[in-house]
C-alpha cells in the first residue's frame, strides 16, 4: 500500500506516558536480510523497512528470531517449516506467517495448536494493529472491528483473532 508508514502511524497511536515512565511503546524490532529472507518479497521488505513492534496491543510480543531460534521453535511447537514465527501472544501462543499464504496466523496452544487467522496479509496485519490501537486510544473499540472488517474483511469473521480481541474489549 502507498503512503503506508507503519512505524510513524503505530507510535503515533500509542497512548500520552510521561516521559519519567519509558514504557519503551515506541521500541521496534530490527530485522536483517538474512533472517526474512525466506518470506514473501513483499512482506521481507515490509520487515526490513518498517520492522514490527516489541510490544503491541492486544497483548503480542515480537521478535526476530534466528535460524536456529526459528528452527527450535518450529519443534517445540510442532509447527511445520511453512511458518515463520513473529512472535507470541499473551498467552504464548506462538504468531507466525504461513510461507505459502501469506497468512498472518497464531497457533492455539490451549487446543492441540490449532490454527487461528488472524490477517490475509502481514500489510493487513500491520494495518489492523494500528487500527486496534487507534481505537483503545480514542475510546472507540465499537467501531474498530467495522474497520477492521474494510481492511481485511476475512479479519472480521467470528473465530478470527480481531474478533475475538475487540469482543473481550467490548465488555
Amino acid at each position: 500500500m502507498t503512503g503506508f508508514d507503519f512505524k510513524a502511524r503505530f507510535i503515533a497511536a500509542l497512548p500520552f506516558v510521561p516521559p519519567e515512565l519509558d514504557l519503551c511503546l515506541g521500541e521496534f524490532v530490527v530485522y536483517e536480510a538474512g533472517q526474512v529472507s525466506a518470506l514473501a518479497p513483499q512482506d521481507s521488505q515490509f520487515l526490513l523497512k518498517q520492522g514490527l513492534p516489541r510490544d503491541a496491543a492486544p497483548f503480542l510480543s515480537f521478535e526476530a528470531y534466528s535460524a536456529s531460534q526459528i528452527a527450535h521453535r518450529l519443534t517445540v511447537y510442532g509447527l511445520s517449516e511453512d511458518y515463520f514465527p513473529l512472535g507470541h501472544n499473551g498467552s504464548g501462543d506462538v504468531l507466525a506467517i504461513d510461507r505459502r499464504s501469506r497468512e498472518v496466523v497464531c497457533f492455539n496452544h490451549d487446543f492441540d495448536n490449532e490454527r487461528v487467522f488472524i490477517n490475509a496479509t502481514l500489510m493487513q496485519f500491520a494495518q489492523c494493529l494500528c487500527l486496534f490501537q487507534e481505537h483503545l486510544r480514542d475510546g472507540r473499540i465499537d467501531r474498530c472491528l467495522a474497520e477492521i472488517e474494510r481492511v481485511d474483511p476475512a479479519a472480521a469473521v467470528p473465530g478470527a483473532m480481531w474478533t475475538d480481541a475487540v469482543s473481550e474489549e467490548l465488555c
